[in-house]
């Protein structure tokens, strides 16, 4: 289910973005009338997209988006006055946030849309990707560390303690970090 947050203050910009959000399949849309409610929204759900619409009765949109884009891993939409876009899309173009300028066509506003379902995509393949080398590494150092505890206390050399791991992971048919993790543990409590 694809969720959209709107951070917007006026009720036709507000309507406006719902609608086309709508038609391009979000099925949850919330919308908050200033900064705070946005980021209060923001801890109690997981967005796809999140559009900010400038300006915001006291809040600045600048920090705001840069905010959001740093501290949640939703695409980010800046909608600003045309006389302010350069400066607005150059100070936030580092942090990922997209800026796009009043006024706003369907047709552009679709195709940012598109771009930033296609980039959040992107990004979840990229996150699946960090949390299985984080597995990985995290397997390892868990070895790594028996291994040395095996060495210290059992006075093995690196290959036999390496065996010992092989074995017992075999024998009781489970992963050699769930192992590993034991002899940890074992050597923790002494």
């Amino acid at each position: 289910m694809e969720q959209a947050l709107i951070i917007c203050d006026a009720p036709k910009g507000r309507e406006f973005y719902e609608e086309i959000l709508t038609k391009n399949g979000f099925e949850h849309i919330v919308v908050a009338n200033d900064g705070e409610e946005g980021r209060r929204a923001l801890i109690e759900g997981d967005f796809e997209v999140c559009i900010i619409n400038a300006p915001l009765k006291n809040t600045n949109p600048i920090p705001l988006a840069k905010d959001i884009a740093m501290k949640n891993s939703c695409q980010v939409l800046l909608v600003v006055r045309e006389e302010i876009f350069e400066s607005t899309a150059e100070a936030v173009e580092d942090f990922g946030v997209m800026t796009l300028s009043k006024p706003i066509h369907r047709q552009a506003f679709w195709s940012a849309l598109k771009l930033t379902k296609a980039s959040a995509a992107r990004m979840a393949i990229a996150n699946s990707e960090i949390k299985r080398l984080q597995k990985a590494l995290d397997e390892q150092k868990a070895i790594a560390r028996a291994k040395c505890l095996l060495i210290e206390h059992k006075h093995l050399s690196e290959q036999e303690a390496h065996r010992f791991l092989e074995k017992q992971a075999m024998d009781r048919r489970v992963s050699r970090q769930l192992i590993a993790e034991d002899v940890i543990s074992f050597y923790s409590e002494e």
